[in-house]
């Protein structure tokens, strides 16, 4: 349930980087849901609720995207120094 004057955010997490993502939000008190779990997939969905007012809320977010960005890069690089399935 979305709290009153928020923004909603939707991420999709990785499983891989699941704990250091969410370690993050519980330490910086943001409110969030987990919406969905795809196994298969290996993601977790998480809604986080963000008050546009407070800018702390709006770098955290953009701490964790680029995590996630970070991390699928460096999953799916063509690279070979960077993909680390080869």
């Amino acid at each position: 349930m979305k709290p009153r004057n928020t923004k909603e955010e939707s991420l999709k997490i990785p499983t891989d980087i699941l704990l250091d993502v969410l370690t993050i939000i519980v330490k910086e008190h943001m409110r969030h849901e987990v919406t969905d779990v795809l196994e298969s997939r290996g993601i977790v969905k998480v809604s986080l609720y963000l008050n546009e007012n407070v800018l702390k809320d709006q770098r955290v977010l953009q701490n964790i995207q680029s995590i996630i960005e970070e991390y699928n890069e460096y999953r799916y690089s063509d690279h070979e120094e960077l993909n680390w399935k080869d």
